[in-house]
């Protein structure tokens, strides 16, 4: 009878696969050889890999593929594959010892160590595992390890390899006559032993340290670099040879040939950290502190909590005149010991008196006689008069003090007011009782140095009618109750609010809502998160200080949910296919409703530099905002601080309103600044020294989402260019 067709591709694809899994772990190990031979080493690690899983115990397959891991840079799985082969075979104390150098070479120390006993314990007399072990136990800086695997390894034989070890271990146990006699033997019967003359240079730095004579330490120090030239001579790529050679070299005051040495060596491609600190040392000994510095801010970025390096660079800091620098290192230390036992009592005290030594520095180094500039900003004032209501029996006072120096003391009318006592140039403000007989308001700011400054306001006393506060949607009727559904978060208000003079706030219970300002009616508006809330009060100021507080209740009511009768089941009706969720594609453009990107490009400053052109800039904008779909892009250039105010307070706001706009995406380019914890943007007429003449974006966001209630998404993107490096702020 004829097989059916399908069934005999069936059985052939079975056989196959019978014979694949059939095929024995030394067949893929031939098959990997052969590919190894010619030179395919990623399909000859398959075969071996394969011949492994067959045959676990196939010794030759881990040794072929630790091989190929060689050959292929892969370091840590040739290590891994060396074990694996010994783990095979316990017996082979050859396997043993060619696994724990693996591990060496991957600074896997306590591994390899582990290794070299197990060999020695099949072969007491191994040479490989012996100086192995001598090499673990000198990285664990287990010194009598260390010692006694040595001595053993020269007794069984005197080599030229035994009597380096021998010379390393005698080194690092002090005994720097004895290293001295041994590596001379080295290089006394292998004159091409490079690694032995790097040692030899090591043991005479060491020796430098002990002699007091300057005619022996400088002897030691012409041996150091006649050794490392040798060893130079040999290998001229000899990074270890040009690290000791500058160490030698810097002690004779030679730092301009140290630091050529060690910069050689990263030339060759050795960046670790003993190498930036090293170079440090040297520049600073040669007086270039701040390439000092440079050279500490590269270990230090791997790794902010390393005390050596923040007390050295508060050093080189403080010999190039950053005390600022150097107390910001220092009290970054001092954060570093603080609930840290591993410091003691007398550490800490050295580096408390290094940052009051600085500190007094400094504050000696910025002493100047200027009087601090006082700027009053609140209470409204023109021409030396300051004008508040009537009614008022407090009156707030704010604003800035610019000066060179940190400021002691503000007051107003000899009350003290608040502001920020470890910033430049701060922000003050204060409430001080006034009454019907005062007529002056007096601003003293003191600084540092006792230099004051005295600014005086006349007081007028003008009318004391409060804003008129009226809300228009939602309808909260006569008895301001507004209802809501029991599950809403959130709620749009808009209203209107006028006065004999000019509106200087409104706000809703404490956010500030957008609404045009200096006008003495204007409509405002909010979106306002309601979640937990029963009520909440929006008040309006009036520019004397005359203020209104309205308050509105939320009464919350259930919705109506409609019951349907279920029809009755007649048995035949199909199942309902369940739906999966649906997730949005990656990369899927955003559903954002109409879309406008506004561009605000300032780069032609008076008092800051000018900046290129903005081509890079709207590439970046157009890569960040590529998942919305955009339908309109409104661009601004060189705007004010005045136009800023008015675009976004206005001209936007109207253009939002009458589109119906639901997504807005601001990109800024230009000029930004940071301080006191708060960004700016930096308008084209902006003054260096005057905070307040800068454009603080950090509540644009909201102001932006309180447009209207059909805007549901703002986005806010500062690529500006600011005094710091980390400058680059984005917020969403």
């Amino acid at each position: 009878m004829a097989m059916h067709p399908l069934r005999s591709v069936l059985l052939l694809v079975s056989f196959l696969t019978l014979g694949a899994f059939g095929q024995s772990g030394k067949a893929f190990f031939k098959e990997g050889e052969k590919l190894r031979a010619q030179q395919q080493l990623e399909p000859a690690l398959e075969k071996y890999t394969l011949a492994i899983q067959v045959d676990p115990k196939l010794v030759a397959a881990y040794v072929a593929r630790a091989d190929v891991y060689g050959l292929l840079g892969r370091n840590a799985e040739r290590a891994a594959d060396l074990a694996a082969a010994y783990a095979a075979d316990p017996s082979d104390a050859d396997a043993g010892a060619a696994a724990a150098m693996a591990y060496l070479e991957v600074d896997s120390a306590r591994k390899a160590l582990a290794l070299c006993d197990g060999a020695l314990r099949v072969n007491a007399k191994h040479m490989k595992a012996l100086q192995a072990k001598v090499r673990a136990c000198l990285a664990l800086n287990d010194l009598d390890c260390a010692s006694t695997a040595a001595d053993a390894a020269l007794a069984l034989k005197a080599t030229t390899d035994t009597y380096y070890l021998h010379g390393l271990v005698r080194t690092a146990t002090r005994d720097y006559k004895t290293a001295e006699f041994d590596l001379d033997k080295v290089v006394e019967w292998n004159p091409m032993y490079e690694a032995a003359y790097v040692a030899q240079s090591e043991v005479q730095l060491k020796l430098y340290e002990q002699y007091t004579g300057p005619t022996m330490q400088m002897r030691t120090l012409e041996k150091a670099i006649a050794k490392c030239t040798r060893a130079l001579e040999l290998n001229p790529q000899s990074t270890d040879a040009l690290f000791s050679r500058s160490k030698a070299l810097a002690l004779q005051k030679e730092y301009a040939k140290a630091i050529d040495d060690v910069s050689r060596c990263m030339a060759l491609g050795r960046t670790d950290r003993a190498v930036y600190l090293q170079r440090a040392r040297y520049y600073h000994g040669y007086g270039q502190h701040q390439n000092a510095v440079n050279d500490l801010n590269k270990p230090l970025l791997a790794d902010p909590r390393d005390m050596e390096l923040l007390l050295f660079r508060a050093e080189c800091r403080e010999a190039n005149l950053d005390l600022e620098g150097a107390i910001n290192d220092l009290d970054a230390a001092k954060r570093i010991m603080d609930g840290n036992a591993a410091y003691d009592a007398d550490f800490r005290r050295k580096v408390q008196e290094q940052r009051d030594r600085v500190d007094r520095q400094l504050f000696e180094m910025n002493r100047e006689s200027d009087p601090p500039v006082i700027t009053i900003v609140d209470p409204v004032h023109r021409g030396g008069v300051a004008q508040i209501s009537s009614v008022l029996t407090r009156v707030k006072v704010d604003g800035h003090v610019r000066d060179r120096n940190k400021l002691k003391r503000i007051t107003v009318n000899g009350m003290e007011a608040d502001f920020a006592r470890d910033e430049r140039d701060p922000e003050f403000f204060v409430a001080i009782p006034i009454g019907v007989n005062d007529k002056e308001l007096v601003v003293t700011a003191v600084d540092v140095y006792d230099n004051e400054s005295t600014v005086s306001l006349r007081v007028e006393r003008n009318e004391g009618v409060p804003p008129v506060v009226a809300l228009t949607a939602p309808d909260p009727g006569s008895d301001r109750i507004i209802h809501i559904s029991a599950t809403r978060e959130d709620l749009f208000i808009e209203g209107t609010v006028s006065d004999a003079s000019n509106i200087r706030s409104i706000t809703v219970d404490g956010i500030l809502a957008s609404y045009v300002p200096d006008t003495n009616r204007t409509d405002f508006s909010m979106k306002l998160v309601i979640a937990g809330k029963d009520r909440f009060t929006v008040r309006a100021e009036d520019q004397f200080g005359n203020g209104t507080d309205v308050v509105y209740q939320l009464q919350r009511k259930a919705e109506a949910v409609a019951v349907v009768k279920p029809a009755e089941p007649t048995g035949t009706e199909p199942k309902p296919a369940e739906k999966p969720a649906e997730k949005p594609m990656a990369g899927a453009a955003v559903t954002s409703g109409t879309t406008w990107v506004i561009y605000i490009e300032n780069s032609d400053y008076k008092s800051f530099p000018a900046l290129p052109g903005a081509g890079s800039d709207v590439a970046k904008m157009q890569k960040a905002f590529a998942k919305y779909n955009v339908q309109k892009t409104i661009t601004k250039k060189n705007l004010t601080k005045q136009q800023l105010e008015r675009f976004f307070s206005t001209e936007l706001r109207d253009l939002v309103r009458t589109n119906k706009v639901n997504t807005v995406l601001v990109w800024y380019a230009g000029h930004g600044r940071t301080v006191g914890g708060k960004s700016f943007w930096i308008p084209v007429d902006a003054k260096k020294d005057d905070i307040y003449s800068f454009y603080n974006y950090g509540p644009l966001k909201n102001l932006i989402q309180n447009y209207s209630e059909s805007v549901s998404n703002a986005l806010v993107v500062s690529d500006a260019a600011g005094s710091e490096a980390s400058f680059y702020d984005l917020s969403r």
